[in-house]
């Protein structure tokens, strides 16, 4: 009898465990709890919870995979002498149905995470315990379930929908977009008004309402639902618990200078800052507890780096499978000179330059000794100088945003536009502007008074260089419809989405070779 592949890799009792990288995800490891023990106490609930946050670690996303998936499929990468295989692949647009480690793992994994949420939703409804604990427990386990689910969504156009599990009933067909875009905004709206707008120090890094928020306003804008996204993310502006590190609201000072401006946008994804003003929801890795394990399936509480750096890292010193593509490179603005100051200074805190020096073989030397053969490489989640950690180079604790608060202005900034608010709209990616080069030398304010035109134009653009290797930038072409005028070999009618992992369809009996994607079969 045919298995569905996310029921058999849903957790059982036996597998809660504590992980990620804050305090709140390394405490006592519970892994020899069983269904007769567990779910008694706020202590048991809490750990269930943990214990689902700890999918977005693995090696499957944000510790490798998701960011091949997205970042190579998009027009944000080139290849290097060192790229092939699956991330080959992705940047060909050849992959098929099977084959594609960067396709497969990241559908089981979300699924893994969907299956974790769901026990934590109905084991924890049914205990007696503080309320006010059991809806911060179930508030993050909907957020959760909604992101696993808006992905599935955002990247398959839809997949099995599962609000629980139950091993009677193992197969489960492939529902509409649409009705896995309702439960994203029913769990959404409901982790809202369960969640914390802050944590206290001991819990950060968890989902909040400002999160939870700030998804459900994408999500409405991903279905062209402009007003509802409005609400919702303008809702998170307003509450002024974000604000843009080196902006006005920064508690520590408003950058003014060109140099304090590239030193702040470094905060939001450089080694040892975490859980910034900035960030909305990241997620947390941690250096010298656990390391990093090669094994996709082992998310045993122990999987605390992110090989990351070491991939997308400096020729030389790192794997190297990718460097900047021309085109990306080509999307920052600038006088024509190469100094700092010259172009826009996200520039400087997104790449390595000419401008920077670097550690290699024990000294430090200046990046411009290698540019003329490597060309610039990413700074994002990257060490200023030592490219990844020099002790032990798979063992990476720089956080990754899965929503940062510059992408919530300039999402509010695009619902704005969209229904003709133009002035509002720009003035909004005027802020992020502001940040990036206080002194407007290179990056003078955009007009308000654009057309919508133009203002949309204004919008991609900003969204290009500001989120630039973020892993928003295909979704984001895929849905304005750019894809196929952006992203090189990408075929209009099969490449908005991946195929549908074979061993899903030959493994759950409710799901045929009819339900795969088109141009997959």
């Amino acid at each position: 009898m045919k298995r569905i592949i996310i029921t058999a890799l849903t957790i059982s009792l036996s597998l809660l465990y504590t992980s990620c990288g804050d305090e709140f995800l390394n405490r006592t490891d519970n892994t020899s709890v069983n269904s007769g023990s567990f779910y008694q106490t706020e202590a048991d609930a809490v750990a269930s919870v943990t214990a689902a946050y700890a999918p977005l670690q693995n090696l499957s996303l944000w510790g490798r995979r998701i960011h091949f998936m997205l970042d190579f499929a998009s027009d944000e990468v080139a290849p290097t002498p060192n790229t092939q295989g699956a991330p080959f692949e992705l940047l060909q647009h050849t992959f098929g149905p099977q084959g594609n480690e960067h396709i497969d793992n990241p559908w089981n994994m979300f699924y893994r995470m969907i299956a974790k949420t769901n026990i934590t939703i109905g084991e924890v409804s049914d205990i007696d315990i503080d309320q006010q604990v059991k809806d911060e427990v179930i508030g993050q386990a909907k957020f959760l379930r909604a992101l696993g689910y808006f992905y599935i969504n955002a990247l398959w156009n839809g997949g099995p929908l599962r609000t629980e599990e139950n091993d009677e009933e193992l197969s489960t067909p492939r529902a509409s977009p649409e009705e896995i875009w309702e439960l994203v905004e029913s769990d959404l709206t409901d982790a809202a008004t369960k969640l914390p707008w802050e944590w206290d120090e001991a819990n950060v890094g968890r989902a909040t309402r400002g999160a939870a928020k700030s998804l459900l306003g994408k999500a409405h804008l991903y279905q062209e639902e402009y007003q509802a996204a409005e609400t919702e993310l303008m809702d998170v502006i307003n509450n002024g618990s974000y604000y843009l590190i080196g902006g006005p609201n920064d508690p520590t000072g408003e950058a003014t200078t060109v140099e304090e401006a590239i030193a702040a946008m470094r905060q939001n994804h450089t080694f040892g800052v975490k859980n910034n003003g900035e960030a909305v929801f990241e997620v947390q890795f941690l250096g010298g507890a656990g390391g990093l394990s090669w094994n996709s399936n082992n998310e045993n509480g122990r999987r605390e780096a992110t090989i990351r750096p070491r991939e997308y890292g400096v020729d030389g010193s790192s794997f190297y499978n990718a460097k900047p593509s021309p085109e990306l490179l080509a999307a920052f603005v600038g006088n024509g000179g190469t100094a700092i100051g010259d172009r826009d200074l996200r520039f400087e805190a997104f790449f390595f330059t000419e401008n920077d020096t670097i550690v290699q073989g024990g000294e430090e030397v200046p990046y411009s000794d290698i540019l003329a053969t490597s060309g610039y490489a990413y700074k994002k989640y990257q060490q200023d100088r030592f490219v990844q950690n020099p002790n032990n180079p798979d063992d990476n604790d720089v956080n990754h945003d899965v929503i940062r608060y510059a992408d919530v202005i300039l999402m509010a900034a695009e619902a704005k536009i969209q229904q003709g608010k133009v002035v509002e709209g720009v003035a909004l990616i005027n802020q992020i502007r502001r940040r990036a080069d206080p002194t407007g030398a290179i990056l003078p304010d955009r007009p308000t008074g654009a057309s919508q035109a133009e203002a949309i134009d204004f919008l991609i653009s900003e969204r290009q260089v500001e989120l630039s290797m973020e892993q928003v930038r295909r979704t984001d072409l895929v849905r304005w419809g750019l894809a196929p005028q952006f992203i090189a070999n990408f075929q209009a009618g099969k490449h908005e989405y991946y195929p549908i992992p074979q061993n899903e369809i030959n493994n759950n009996e409710a799901i045929t070779e009819a339900d795969q994607n088109p141009g997959y079969n």
